[in-house]
């Protein structure tokens, strides 16, 4: 089982693993088929329909399909089961949103719609929409015998290689000591000092105050690892809409989309099973990861009735501006052969500098048709270059030479992205049904599924009146790649998806 597919461009440089890299960048710039149990139900397809708060978020110009003023409300709750491979060692794990909270909002939006027969622009549409892009609420284990020979021992070495002895030594106290290599000699400083508290390294000359080099105080040959990550948050947007019908055949239509990412995760390894010589004989290494992000993107979009009940319709989703920041908080324990143990947790927590990423630009082609006001029929065709993904350094002082090394290595291993939905609808009086599917290849060159999708869904509604109630059901699938927390190795992760959302419209 190749762990590393074409994802071996990703950088961990001086075995840091506060590193930026694709797997960042991908988690922060993805956007799924959520929102209305409607939009959910139809698995997104509806850039050319329109006439959902959803809808906007595709194409901005679907707004005037409203026939009257609307309010929106979806709510949802999901489970999640993941298959992780690491070294040929399966295993599985299982997460439910009902974890964290008991539903999520999904959506909430209202559109208003102003009628006009004075003018060529018969109708002006104006709508604001907060709707969820992605849930980061989930739980994977990858644990397997590491027979590549690699041990997170090496980590803290190729961070305290060239860091004075005299600057890791125990001086005022774990959280005083910790935070001032922090603030003055910088990060790696800080993963030397944990590994030395620790008794993970070894000084070359423990009598020398001005060693810099280290060695490992492990003896082995393979190790046996156990990591766990438990995450949370969501990325989420909110649509600032206009638009506007031309004689009733041409639609057209804006938003100014503000973004907002909340993520945190805890993430530990566990490494065992070196020799019995080996000084060193358990280790337990974890970090804890909060991030804050923001950011904005516009949208623009039309719309072409071309026959009755046929319409046409593109889009363009400018990148997303998005600014990252993160904190940091690190703990480790290790248990000797002789029947000592050292836990080192401080309670300091590292502030990163802002980053930003800049997300590639999307278009979207759709089309659908109604026919004799019983059935609708539509499809859409996104593209997105994801080669065109980078980082970028917010302060424009700093150096820029890692960001421009993981910006080569993305726009040498990535590729196109190219995701087709399809959704239909059925109405029967006052009933509906509907049904799904989508698809989206994968991002990285020579792997036909690494952070690949596909999903399925379908629900129905019933029409009150002046309210429609809507449920709907959406299976997702997903295979990912992980780096392991202080190593170069990967597991893969194969993610089934449940979600489950009901929703209310209300015309006023």
């Amino acid at each position: 089982m190749k762990l590393t597919y074409a994802l071996l461009f990703i950088l961990i440089i001086s075995g840091n693993i506060f590193a930026q890299n694709f797997e960042d960048a991908w988690r922060y710039s993805q956007d799924n088929p959520y929102g209305t149990a409607r939009f959910t139900a139809m698995s997104g397809a509806f850039s050319s329909l329109g006439g959902d708060l959803s809808a906007i978020g595709l194409n901005p110009a679907g707004t005037t399909t409203f026939a009257t003023n609307r309010m929106t409300g979806t709510f949802s709750f999901y489970n999640t089961q993941n298959n992780t491979n690491y070294f040929g060692q399966n295993t599985s794990a299982n997460y439910t949103s009902f974890d964290d909270r008991f539903l999520g909002i999904d959506q909430i939006g209202a559109v208003w719609v102003f009628k006009s027969e004075v003018n060529d622009w018969n109708k002006i549409a104006l709508a604001i929409n907060y709707n969820k892009d992605a849930d980061y609420g989930n739980y994977f284990i990858a644990k397997g015998l590491n027979t590549a020979g690699h041990s997170v021992t090496n980590y803290f070495v190729d961070n305290a290689n060239g860091v004075a002895l005299a600057d890791i030594k125990l001086i005022d106290g774990f959280d005083e000591d910790y935070k001032w290599l922090g603030e003055n000699l910088g990060f790696n400083a800080q993963q030397a000092y944990l590994g030395y508290q620790a008794y993970v390294i070894n000084a070359v000359d423990p009598n020398d105050d001005t060693n810099t080099q280290y060695t490992p105080n492990a003896v082995y040959s393979q190790v046996y690892h156990e990591n766990t990550l438990s995450s949370s948050g969501r990325k989420s947007h909110i649509d600032f809409n206009i638009a506007g019908t031309y004689q009733h055949k041409l639609q057209l239509g804006f938003s100014l989309t503000a973004y907002s990412i909340d993520y945190a995760e805890n993430n530990t390894i566990t490494e065992s099973g070196y020799d019995a010589s080996s000084d060193l004989q358990y280790l337990k290494f974890r970090n804890s990861l909060r991030v804050e992000g923001s950011g904005l993107a516009l949208k623009f979009g039309a719309i072409y009735k071309i026959a009755q009940g046929i319409k046409l319709s593109l889009a363009y989703h400018s990148p997303q501006w998005l600014e990252i920041n993160e904190y940091l908080k690190q703990g480790i324990h290790t248990e000797m052969g002789n029947g000592d143990v050292f836990d080192i947790q401080p309670t300091i927590e590292n502030a990163f500098a802002p980053y930003k990423i800049i997300t590639p630009s999307k278009v979207i082609i759709g089309a659908s048709a109604v026919i004799n006001k019983r059935a609708v029929i539509s499809g859409d065709y996104t593209y997105q270059n994801m080669s065109h993904l980078h980082f970028k350094e917010k302060d424009k002082n700093a150096d820029t030479s890692y960001f421009d090394a993981i910006n080569a290595s993305i726009a040498n291993d990535m590729q196109p992205v190219h995701q087709l939905s399809l959704g239909g609808e059925l109405k029967f009086n006052q009933l509906f049904l509907r049904a799904g599917t989508y698809t989206a290849t994968s991002p990285v060159k020579g792997s036909a599924s690494l952070f690949s999708k596909y999903g399925y869904s379908f629900g129905a509604g019933y029409n009150f009146g002046m309210f429609v109630i809507d449920a709907a059901f959406m299976q997702s699938h997903t295979e990912q790649a992980r780096t392991l927390l202080g190593l170069p190795d990967q597991s893969v992760i194969n993610g089934q998806t449940n979600r489950y959302v009901i929703g209310i419209r209300y015309n006023f």
